[in-house]
């Protein structure tokens, strides 16, 4: 096929399964800071998801690390502005483990929190809108698509503050419908077997082209390399924990160990205790 002599059969083969559905190959088929092509295929999601057909993307970057107040960061998959200033993170979600609304709710405050620096005025604010692809339904009434916004409970009023929440159901198979589509393609394998031409492209470039194949290998080695780390800072956490150390004493000691911020040491240490 081309020079791949390099890379593994194992890479291989998991590069041949993935879908826009796997969020590290999302993140690629739309890194488009310095691609068209990858800006078309996000036009074309944005205007699927509104039912429209004029969205124009200005501005888009994949994993836009935010950081909140207390250290806490998030990484958005995708992050995008229109012609018309409005703000969008798109996002996979995988698994239900129930938090859904809670991390749409922290992605759209960090959305803010980039909109206003300090001692800029509050009209400032633009719309966002936190969607989120999920692969299974997790609302569990059969429906496309759920578009959450503020309203008064007594009157039905909305407050209008601009925020916007969006659920897709990932297990949507109507392809009578755009959305069905678009749901189809998401968790295709094969670029052949797409309906929607500006999504098959990305795919292929990354599946089928030499540079592409390549990118991704190295994707996947990265990806190996950080779960490893992850691996051994957590493990480090629960020795220090067994031999008594104090919480802050170990917030302390895997900040000098590994390089990290104390803010990244608690998620850490968070996330082990979990």
């Amino acid at each position: 096929m081309f020079g791949k002599a390099h890379i593994n059969e194992q890479d291989l083969e998991r590069i041949r399964k993935l879908r826009i559905f796997d969020d590290e190959f999302l993140r690629e088929v739309f890194d488009g800071e310095h691609s068209s092509d990858a800006v078309a295929a996000a036009e074309l999601v944005l205007n699927i998801i509104f039912d429209r057909n004029d969205i124009k993307i200005i501005k888009m970057i994949c994993q836009r690390e935010i950081k909140g107040i207390e250290g806490h960061s998030v990484k958005l998959d995708i992050m995008a502005e229109d012609c018309d200033n409005k703000l969008y993170d798109i996002e996979i979600q995988r698994e239900d483990k129930g938090e859904l609304p809670l991390r749409a709710r922290y992605n759209s405050s960090l959305m803010d929190t980039i909109l206003l620096p300090e001692g800029t005025d509050y009209s400032k604010l633009i719309s966002t809108y936190v969607i989120f692809f999920t692969e299974k339904d997790m609302v569990g009434d059969g429906l496309p698509i759920h578009h959450y916004e503020m309203r008064d409970n007594e009157t039905g009023n909305l407050l209008g503050d601009e925020r916007h929440i969006i659920f897709v159901n990932g297990d949507n198979k109507d392809t009578n419908t755009r959305l069905g589509k678009l749901i189809h393609d998401f968790k295709c394998t094969s670029a052949d077997n797409m309906y929607y031409p500006e999504l098959a492209k990305r795919v292929r470039h990354f599946k089928e082209t030499e540079g592409g194949v390549e990118s991704m290998s190295r994707l996947l080695e990265d990806m190996r390399n950080e779960a490893a780390r992850e691996a051994s800072i957590l493990m480090a956490i629960e020795i220090w924990r067994e031999d008594g150390y104090s919480e802050l004493e170990i917030e302390k000691k895997a900040v000098f160990k590994f390089g990290i911020t104390a803010g990244e040491a608690n998620e850490y240490m968070s996330k082990k205790s979990a």
